[in-house]
C-alpha cells in the first residue's frame, strides 16, 4: 500500500509464477524455468544434445582402466595394455612418462663386493590392473585383477608399493575407484556387484552393523557427545561380509563420493534407454533411485527423430562429481559422460531428508576427441584425457530458448472443479479502476514482455471478457515505485530494473493478465516480481471539479494524464512517508551506509563489502558496549580477517563462552581468533604449604614436579637450603670460583664463602643478574618472580592486605626495638633473603604469587588462525591487520602481543582442552632466510620416510645413489 492507500496484487515466488502441471498430461513439453538463483522466471530453455554421427559406435565401459590426479596436480592412469602405470607431471610442457609396472621390481643398482650373483633376475609375472584413485593422504590406490588385490603406492615418502592380497575365498574383481572423504577410498566390484571400503590407514572397512556393534569406541570422542552410531569395524581378516552388496543394480559402472561420505553409482540396465544413479550410505541405499529418463524428460524426446540422437546416447559412460555449492540442501554437481563420448550432462545433486535427487542443468559440455580413459574430479575442475593429456571440461554457451510462450495470472487453482469460475486478481469493490502495473524484470535487447488484461466484476463473466492490450511496459529511472527498495537483479545493464506501463481502460472487481514472453532464441526476458495496484487514485476526482468529467472520453485522457503527476508524487510522498527505513541497517539501501553510520562516528572500513557493514551498523550498539572486552577485541579482529561474516559472530550466548574464554564451547567455531589472558596461563607455584594450595585456581597451569632440594623445601625449612642450592648451580655453571669473580666482579673465597647467598632482589650487575634469573627459571623448582626496585609499591600494597595494622606486622615478624616499623611505607625490599619466620613466609607468598599475578596481569595474547594453503605473505598481512585492530580496541592500560596458531602450543603455556586442537597439522618446509619463522620450517630438508603421522609401506633404501626421491623414476 502507498501513502495513496492503493493496494497491490503480488506476483513473487515459483507457486505464483509457474504454471502447475496437468495431470493429464505430465510429459508436456515445460514452457518456462524457474531460475532458483534469483528467483526469476524465463522461457524454457533446451538443452543442446551433439547429433550422433552416422555409424558411431558406442563407448566400450570395459576401456575406462582407472585414472586420478594428486593434491599436486600429478596425473596418474593405467596403460592401455593394464600392465603399465603412466605419470604426467604437473609441471608445464612435460610429457607422459612410464611411472611402475611389475617389471619395475627388477633391481636397477648395480651390485658391489667381492662376492656377486652374475645370473640375471627372472622377470616377476606381469600385473594386470583396473581402477586407480588417490586418496586425500597423498597414497595412490590401484586395482589389481590378478593375483587379486591391491597396490597402494606412497606417493610422499617413495618407495615400492605395497601389495594388499584379497583372499582367495572372496571374490573381487576392482572396476572403479572414487577418493573418500575421510582419506579413504571406495573400490567398485562391477562384476560381482559389490563396493568396498578402506579406511585413511589401508584397511578394510565392514557395513554390517553387527560388527560394528563389537567395536570399542574410540578414545576421542566430542565433548558432550554421543557416538554417531555409523562407526564401521576394522579387521585383519577379509570376508565377503565386509562388502556392501549392489544385488538391485544391474550393470554397476561407476562410483563416486559426496561430501558427507555418502556414495553415488552409475547403474545402466542392460536394453534401457537410460542410466539410473543410486546412492548408498554406509551399504544401505537410501531413498529410491534417480532414472535420468525422468529428470531429462523435459529436455529428450522420447523417440528419435531428425537432427536429434537416438535416446540411447543418455546412458552414461562415467560420472564425476565436484562439491561447488553452498545453498541450502545442495551439495554439489554431477557430470555425466554419456556413452557416445561427445558430450557431459551436469546435474545439480540435492539431499533432503536423507534422500538425492538430480536436477538437470541445460548447459553444453563438449568433450572434443575423448578417448574414454574417463572422467576425474580435481580442484573444483572435470577433466577429461586426449592423447595422454588431460583437459579441463569447459562449458561452451550455447542459449536455446522458446521463441515465444504465453502465461496467464494469476495461476488456476488445481483444488477447484473445472465447473469453478476462473482465477483473478480481486479488487475488492465492483467497478474498481485498476492503477498501474510494475515488473521487476530484465527484458534484454531482442526479447519482448507484452502484457493484455481483461476486467468484469464477476468472475464468471472474465472467459467472454475480450482480451485488450496494454501499452508496452518501459524501464523506470527513478528505480522501484516502492520507497528505499531496490530489485536484486543483476542481469544486462540498462535493460534491468522495475518496468511500468499504467492500465488504459481495466475496469471491474476481477482481473486478469496475460503476458507473452517473447526472444530471438539466444535470449529471454526474466521477470522476478509483479505488482497490480489498485484501485487508481484519481487525481481528476479528487482535485478537479466536476465539470471535467462531463465528457467521458476527455474525462479518460485527462485521468491518465494527471496519472503521471500522481505517479511522481507519490513516490517523493512515499519515500518521506517512509524515512524511518533510512535508520534500519537491514533494508538501508546500500548507498546510504556511511551516511547511516556517520550519525554513531562509525567510518566503515573501505575493505567491507556491503553485507559486512549492514552487519556492523546492525551491532553497533553490542560492539559499543564491548568496545575493549575480550569479546569486543575479539570480534573486531574476525570482521577484518573473515571473508563472509555473519550473525554468528554477534551471538552473545556463544561469544561470552569458547573463542573469547578459551572453554570450548561446543557451538563456536574452534578455529577462530583467540584471546588468551596471561594471568590465565601463569605456572603453579608448586610450594608446599597450606597457603600455596589456595594458589590452584582454574587459571592457573601445574608445572612439572620439580627435583633436587626444591621438590621438598618450605618456608618452614629457612633460607638456608635455598643458599645452598644457589652455590651448587653456580659451581655447576662455573668451572672455578675464579671465573666467577672475573665474571661477577666479585672477590669470593669459594663456592663455600658464606657471603655468597642468594639475593631477593635481582642483582645490579648485568652477569650476576642473568645466573640469578637462570637459576630462578631451572634450578630453584619453585615459581620466584623476578623482583626490581619498582616492584617496592606493589610490596608495600601486599603487606598492608596481609596485616590490618603496622603493629600486626612488627607482632609476626617479631621486631623490637629500632626495628619497629612505624607504617608500611617504611617498609623497603629486602636486600637479603629472610631466614625464616613469617618474614621468610610473607616474601615467599610475594615473590610466587602475589607479584607473577601482578605481572601477568593487563596483558593479553591474541592468536590469529591461518589456513594451510596461506602463504608466507598472506600470513604477515593477518598478522599486521589482527595487530592494528587489537592495537585501536584494546583498554590503554594493556599490552598485547600477535602471533599466529601454530605459536599457541607452547609447553607450559598452553592449557589442554583449551589452547590445543586435535586435527591435521601443517607440512613443514624448508625454511627459507627472510622469510620463513623459527620453529615453523625445518634447517634442512628431512626425509619423508620418517613422518609419523603417516602409514609405512615398507622400508626403503636411503643410500642407493641410484634412488631418485620423484614419482616418475621410482628405484627399489
Amino acid at each position: 500500500m502507498d501513502v495513496n492507500q492503493t493496494r497491490f496484487q503480488l506476483v513473487y515466488g515459483q507457486t505464483d509464477w509457474l504454471p502447475v502441471a496437468s495431470g493429464s498430461s505430465p510429459s508436456a513439453e515445460p514452457l518456462f524455468d524457474w531460475n532458483a538463483g534469483d528467483a526469476t522466471l524465463s522461457l524454457h530453455q533446451d538443452l543442446f544434445i551433439f547429433p550422433r554421427l552416422s555409424g558411431q559406435v558406442a563407448l566400450d565401459v570395459a576401456n575406462r582402466r582407472g585414472s586420478g590426479r594428486d593434491r599436486y596436480g600429478n596425473w596418474y592412469w593405467i596403460a592401455e595394455s593394464q600392465t603399465e602405470l603412466r605419470f604426467l607431471s604437473m609441471k608445464p610442457s612435460s610429457s607422459a612418462q612410464h611411472f611402475w609396472s611389475s617389471s619395475d621390481e627388477v633391481r636397477s643398482c648395480v651390485s658391489t663386493g667381492e662376492f656377486v650373483s652374475t645370473a640375471s633376475p627372472q622377470p616377476p609375472l606381469a600385473l594386470v590392473f583396473s581402477g586407480l584413485a588417490p586418496t586425500s593422504d597423498h597414497y595412490l590406490v590401484v586395482g589389481v585383477m590378478k593375483p587379486k588385490g591391491l597396490l597402494v603406492f606412497d606417493l610422499y615418502s617413495g618407495g615400492p608399493p605395497a601389495h594388499l592380497l584379497w583372499p582367495a575365498s572372496v571374490p573381487f574383481e576392482p572396476f572403479d575407484m572414487a577418493p573418500a572423504a575421510d582419506g579413504g577410498v571406495f573400490i567398485l566390484d562391477r562384476a560381482n556387484r559389490f563396493y568396498w571400503k578402506l579406511d585413511r590407514n589401508l584397511q578394510v572397512q565392514s557395513f554390517q552393523q553387527a560388527s560394528a556393534a563389537s567395536v570399542p569406541p574410540s578414545a576421542f570422542q566430542p565433548v558432550g557427545a554421543t557416538s554417531s552410531g555409523e562407526q564401521c569395524s576394522v579387521s585383519s581378516q577379509v570376508t565377503l561380509d565386509f562388502a556392501a552388496s549392489l544385488a538391485v543394480l544391474s550393470d554397476p559402472v561407476a562410483i563416486e563420493c559426496l561430501s558427507d561420505g555418502s556414495i553415488l553409482i552409475l547403474d545402466n540396465p542392460p536394453g534401457a534407454a537410460y542410466s539410473v544413479v543410486h546412492r548408498f550410505q554406509a551399504g544401505v541405499e537410501t531413498g529410491p533411485p534417480v532414472v535420468l529418463a525422468q529428470v531429462l524428460a523435459a529436455y529428450v524426446p522420447d523417440s528419435p527423430s531428425s537432427g536429434n540422437p537416438d535416446p540411447q546416447a543418455v546412458r552414461g559412460y562415467d560420472f564425476a562429481f565436484v562439491a561447488n555449492s553452498s545453498l541450502q540442501n545442495l551439495v554439489g554437481t554431477l557430470y555425466i559422460v554419456q556413452i557416445y563420448g561427445d558430450q557431459s550432462f551436469a546435474f545439480a545433486v540435492a539431499i533432503q531428508e536423507n534422500n538425492c535427487s538430480l536436477t538437470a542443468q541445460p548447459r553444453y559440455f563438449p568433450m572434443r576427441r575423448f578417448e574414454g580413459m574417463g572422467l576425474v574430479s580435481a580442484g573444483g575442475c572435470v577433466y577429461y584425457d586426449f592423447q595422454e593429456l588431460w583437459f579441463p571440461l569447459v562449458e561452451q554457451p550455447r542459449a536455446q530458448y522458446q521463441l515465444q510462450a504465453q502465461l496467464l495470472l494469476p495461476q488456476p487453482n488445481v483444488a477447484t472443479s473445472p465447473a469453478s469460475p476462473p482465477s483473478a486478481f480481486d479488487g475488492k469493490r465492483p467497478g474498481c479502476v485498476w492503477h498501474r502495473l510494475f515488473l521487476d524484470a530484465c527484458i534484454p535487447p531482442g526479447a519482448v514482455v507484452l502484457v493484455e488484461s481483461r476486467a468484469a466484476d464477476a468472475q464468471s463473466l472474465l472467459p467472454s471478457t475480450p482480451w485488450r492490450s496494454e501499452p508496452p511496459p518501459y524501464l523506470r529511472d527513478n528505480g522501484c515505485e516502492i520507497p528505499y527498495v531496490t530489485p536484486q537483479l543483476q542481469w544486462v545493464p540498462g535493460r534491468t530494473g522495475t518496468w511500468e506501463l499504467l492500465f488504459q481502460s481495466a475496469v471491474g472487481r476481477y482481473l486478469q493478465l496475460r503476458l507473452t514472453l517473447s526472444g530471438n532464441g539466444r535470449n529471454t526476458p526474466r521477470l522476478q516480481a509483479l505488482r497490480a495496484y489498485y484501485p487508481r487514485f484519481s487525481y481528476l476526482r479528487q482535485y478537479l471539479p466536476a465539470v471535467y468529467q462531463d465528457d467521458p472520453v476527455s474525462a479518460s485522457f485527462l485521468d491518465r494524464y494527471l496519472a503521471n503527476v500522481e505517479g511522481l508524487y507519490t513516490v517523493l510522498e512515499g519515500k518521506i512517508e517512509q524515512v524511518q527505513q533510512l535508520f534500519d541497517p537491514r533494508i538501508i539501501p546500500a548507498e546510504y551506509l556511511d551516511w547511516l553510520g556517520s550519525w554513531m562516528s562509525i567510518l566503515l572500513d573501505p575493505t567491507w563489502n556491503e553485507q559486512t557493514r549492514r552487519l556492523v551498523l546492525n551491532h553497533a550498539p553490542q560492539m559499543f558496549r564491548e568496545r575493549g572486552t575480550p569479546n569486543g577485541i575479539i570480534r573486531a579482529i574476525e570482521l577484518m580477517l573473515d571473508s563472509c561474516p555473519d550473525e554468528s559472530l554477534f551471538d552473545e550466548t556463544d561469544s561470552g563462552a569458547s573463542p573469547c574464554s578459551g572453554s570450548g564451547s561446543p557451538a563456536a567455531d574452534v578455529f577462530s581468533v583467540r584471546l588468551v589472558e596471561n594471568f590465565l596461563t601463569r605456572s603453579s607455584p608448586q610450594l608446599n604449604s597450606g597457603d600455596a594450595a589456595a594458589a590452584q585456581t582454574p587459571g592457573v597451569i601445574a608445572s612439572g614436579s620439580v627435583s633436587g632440594a626444591g621438590s621438598a623445601w618450605t618456608p618452614a625449612h629457612g633460607a638456608a637450603p635455598l643458599n645452598a642450592l644457589f652455590r651448587c648451580y653456580l659451581q655447576s655453571e662455573y668451572a672455578t670460583v675464579a671465573d666467577l669473580n672475573v665474571a661477577w666482579g666479585t672477590s669470593y673465597s669459594g663456592f663455600d664463602d658464606p657471603n655468597l647467598v642468594l639475593l631477593p632482589v635481582q642483582p645490579a650487575g648485568t652477569a650476576q643478574a642473568t645466573d640469578w634469573k637462570r637459576f630462578l627459571r631451572d634450578g630453584l623448582g619453585f615459581t620466584y618472580a623476578v623482583v626490581t626496585s619498582a616492584d617496592q609499591g606493589t610490596y608495600q600494597s601486599f603487606l598492608s592486605e596481609t596485616y590490618s595494622t603496622i603493629g600486626d606486622l612488627n607482632t609476626a615478624w617479631n621486631l623490637t626495638g629500632a626495628n619497629l616499623y612505624s607504617s608500611f611505607a617504611s617498609v623497603f625490599l629486602p636486600t637479603s633473603m629472610p631466614s625464616s619466620g613469617a618474614m621468610l613466609l610473607d616474601w615467599i607468598r610475594f615473590v610466587s604469587v602475589t607479584l607473577p599475578i601482578q605481572q601477568s596481569a593487563h596483558r593479553f595474547t591474541v592468536l590469529v588462525p591461518v589456513n594451510l594453503t596461506d602463504t608466507s605473505t598472506t600470513q604477515q598481512t593477518k598478522l599486521a591487520v589482527a595487530q592494528r585492530v587489537a592495537n585501536t580496541e584494546k583498554p590503554a592500560h594493556t599490552s598485547f602481543d600477535v602471533r599466529l596458531y601454530w605459536a599457541m602450543f607452547c609447553v607450559g603455556a598452553a592449557r589442554l582442552g583449551q589452547d590445543t586442537l586435535l586435527g591435521p597439522g601443517s607440512r613443514f618446509a624448508a625454511l627459507v632466510l627472510g622469510s620463513g619463522s623459527l620453529a615453523a620450517g625445518n634447517l634442512t630438508a628431512s626425509d619423508p620416510i620418517h613422518a609419523r603421522d603417516r602409514k609405512s609401506l615398507g622400508e626403503r633404501s636411503l643410500i642407493q645413489s641410484c634412488c631418485e626421491l620423484k614419482p616418475e623414476g621410482r628405484c627399489v
